[in-house]
């Protein structure tokens, strides 16, 4: 029952290599490591969870680790969380989790330097961190029958310092800090899941709603105001628009999946988000061929913020159960973002993982 329910969608289940010497020192009667690793042409993700039984059939230890680098230029995020579930009866299981992400800076050029205009180069700074809590509830019909089903509902609740500033560099100088500003953001995130077990066939349906405290693509980014004074500094060549673009293009896509809270589902099953959601929904089909064997096919639909348009991603996870304490997985999945402002980008995701039970 506990690991059909958190099949459906545990909440952010990660934290730190670190905790395994300390784990081992704690009298439990079983533990679970998961091992994710998710790769496209650019990006790269990675995921540790873990549960230890600390009271039999009752309170698990959640654990963990989740990192994620969106691109080759871009520095790598990473997040920890601990968290407890508990089981209250056969059918109803609580979890919460305590979230922090590590402050991620990110450096990107805007402007070249024109010495015989006496104008340095110009740069961006931008750096955030996160502090949350992760709360869901699931109940599991948990029977025998050819029939069952199961429901959760989850909430998480996360903060972002965002910081941003703006540095002028001449050759053989050092680095001239313009101004630097911070803005906070919070992000609510509801969410509902239901899957429903027919014989060897398994349905699943899951939706999260994004809730922002203000507009993700402008706060703790450069205002219009803020813009147009660069703008009048700097005799703008195209090639310094270009980077301008690159640049927010990279800021998007870096907020789709730390500030939208889903820098831990960067899998088959979520993709990799150009830009802050606003919603999600994902179904999904499972078949058992075997006692060995498993496949699935889902299909995820994401809305953007507005002015950023919509996702879409289809894939397929094949499942193989190496004995009773081992399972392996891979994955392929086909992700098609369409913006508003520019054509549709196609990217391809494999992912690998394992888990194992002692």
């Amino acid at each position: 029952m506990r690991q059909g329910i958190r099949e459906a969608g545990h909440p952010l289940l990660t934290g730190g290599v670190w905790l395994l010497l300390a784990l081992g020192s704690l009298p439990a009667h079983a533990a679970t490591l998961i091992a994710e690793l998710s790769a496209s042409q650019e990006s790269r993700a990675w995921t540790l969870l873990g549960d230890v039984e600390l009271r039999e059939n009752a309170t698990f230890l959640t654990f963990g680790y989740s990192g994620l680098r969106p691109g080759p230029d871009t520095a790598p995020s990473h997040q920890f969380s601990l968290g407890v579930d508990q089981a209250l009866s056969d059918h109803w299981l609580l979890s919460g989790s305590l979230i922090a992400g590590l402050p991620k800076s990110t450096f990107t050029p805007l402007a070249q330097e024109f010495p015989r205009l006496g104008l340095p180069a110009l740069g961006a700074r931008t750096s955030y961190s996160s502090q949350g809590l992760a709360l869901s509830a699931g109940y599991d019909s948990a029977g025998l029958s050819d029939v069952e089903y199961g429901l959760d509902a989850g909430l998480g609740l996360t903060r972002y310092p965002l910081r941003r500033a703006l540095f002028t560099k001449r050759t053989g100088e050092e680095p001239h800090i313009v101004f630097r500003r911070e803005e906070r953001l919070g992000v609510l995130k509801p969410s509902l899941g239901a899957r429903l077990l027919l014989g060897s066939w398994e349905l699943s349906l899951r939706g999260g709603l994004y809730l922002y405290s203000d507009d993700p693509l402008s706060t703790g980014q450069f205002s219009e105001e803020e813009q147009q004074a660069l703008a009048e500094r700097y005799a703008q060549a195209g090639e310094d628009r270009q980077l301008e673009r690159d640049f927010l293009e990279q800021l998007y896509r870096d907020l789709g999946t730390a500030v939208a809270g889903r820098l831990s589902d960067v899998n088959f099953t979520a993709g990799l988000p150009s830009a802050p959601a606003r919603f999600d929904v994902k179904p999904s089909v499972s078949w058992r061929l075997n006692a060995t064997v498993r496949g699935q096919l889902s299909y995820a639909f994401t809305r953007y913020v507005p002015g950023q348009g919509v996702g879409h991603l289809l894939a397929t996870r094949w499942t193989f159960r190496l004995g009773e304490p081992v399972r392996l997985w891979a994955s392929v999945a086909l992700q098609a973002d369409m913006p508003e402002d520019s054509g549709t980008v196609s990217t391809g995701l494999a992912t690998l993982g394992a888990e194992y039970t002692f």
